[in-house]
C-alpha cells in the first residue's frame, strides 16, 4: 500500500523468504509496500532496493531469503495500466489521479482493475443493481483490492468481503476508509468456505476455479438470489457447469479478453 511519501507506484523490489511470519506485516519502512502470502512463502514488496534490511530481518526470525527481483509496476500487473474506471455514472479512479468518483489505491494484489474479471464483476454489479436491486447485504468473496465492495457499499449495501491472504484484506479496509465508506462493510480474513451460510441477496465470486468449484458442491452455499461468478476461462466452463446446484441457472454470459462471467439465479430462493 502507498503511505508516506510515496504517491503512486513506479518501481517494485521484491525479496521472496522461505517461511511466513506475522512480523512481516508490520515493517516500519515508509519504503515498505507489504507482504503477499503464497502457499508457505511470504514475497515482501518495497518502492526501492531494502535488501540488507531485508537480510537482517530474516535472520532476526530465523527466515531465509530465496530469490530478489526488481520489476516495473506495469510489468507486476502484466502490462495492463491502472488508471479510472467507469461503471454507469460511477467512476473510480487510483489515488494520484485527479477528478471525481471513488478514488482506490491499487497496490499490488489481484482486483485493482486493470484485470479484465474485475472490469466485468464491476460492470455486472452495476448492471444487476439497476435490474433487480437495491440490494441490502451483498457479499465479495476473493475481495483482492476491494473495488468490488467498494462499489457495492457506495450503491447502498452492507457488504461482507472476505480474503485469505492479508494484504488484501488490508488493503480492502484502506479503500474504504478513502472513501468513508468503512461503517458498510465488514473485512474478513478467512477460507471463504468457511464463512458459509451467507446472508447477502447478491454473492460476487471472483475465484479460482478449484474454490468455485468446493463452493458449487455446498448445499449451505446456495442462500442468494443472484449470483455472479468469474476468475475462469472458456476452456474451465464444462466442469463448472457439471458442478452447479441443480435450482441454480445461468441467466447471462460476457466474456472479456479470455476471461467469462456468469450471472447465474438461484430459483430455489
Amino acid at each position: 500500500m502507498l503511505r508516506g511519501k510515496h504517491q503512486r507506484y513506479d518501481k517494485l523490489y521484491l525479496y521472496s523468504l522461505d517461511r511466513q511470519h506475522p512480523a512481516l506485516h508490520h515493517i516500519e519502512d515508509e519504503d515498505f509496500i507489504g507482504c503477499w502470502e503464497e502457499d508457505d512463502l511470504a514475497i515482501l514488496f518495497f518502492h526501492r532496493d531494502k535488501k540488507a534490511l531485508v537480510e537482517r530481518l530474516a535472520a532476526d526470525l530465523g527466515l531465509k531469503l530465496e530469490d530478489s527481483a526488481q520489476v516495473s509496476y506495469d510489468e507486476w500487473g502484466e502490462g495492463r495500466k491502472v488508471g479510472p474506471l467507469k461503471i454507469g455514472d460511477v467512476t473510480l479512479r487510483p489515488v494520484w489521479q485527479e477528478g471525481p468518483g471513488l478514488v482506490f489505491d491499487p497496490g499490488v494484489v489481484f482486483g485493482s482493475g486493470n484485470h479484465p474479471t474485475t472490469k466485468l464483476s464491476l460492470k455486472w454489479i452495476y448492471t444487476l443493481w439497476k435490474q433487480f436491486g437495491p440490494f441490502n447485504k451483498a457479499a465479495d468473496l476473493g475481495c483482492g483490492a476491494g473495488l468490488l465492495s467498494l462499489l457495492l457499499a457506495h450503491l447502498g449495501a452492507e457488504v461482507l468481503a472476505v480474503d485469505f491472504n492479508p494484504l488484501c484484506v488490508a488493503l480492502t479496509e484502506k479503500n474504504l476508509a478513502l472513501n468513508q465508506l468503512s461503517e458498510r462493510a465488514e473485512v474478513r480474513r478467512a477460507d471463504v468456505r468457511q464463512m458459509l451460510p451467507l446472508t447477502a441477496e447478491l454473492v460476487v465470486a471472483n475465484l479460482f476455479k478449484g474454490i468455485l468449484l468446493d463452493l458449487f458442491g455446498l448445499p449451505s452455499f446456495w442462500t442468494a438470489r443472484h449470483y455472479l461468478f468469474s476468475g475462469f476461462s472458456p476452456s474451465m466452463e464444462k466442469e463448472l457447469k457439471e458442478a452447479l446446484w441443480l435450482r441454480a441457472k445461468i441467466k447471462a454470459r460476457e466474456e472479456l479478453d479470455g476471461w467469462v462471467i456468469w450471472h447465474v439465479e438461484n430459483e430455489g430462493v
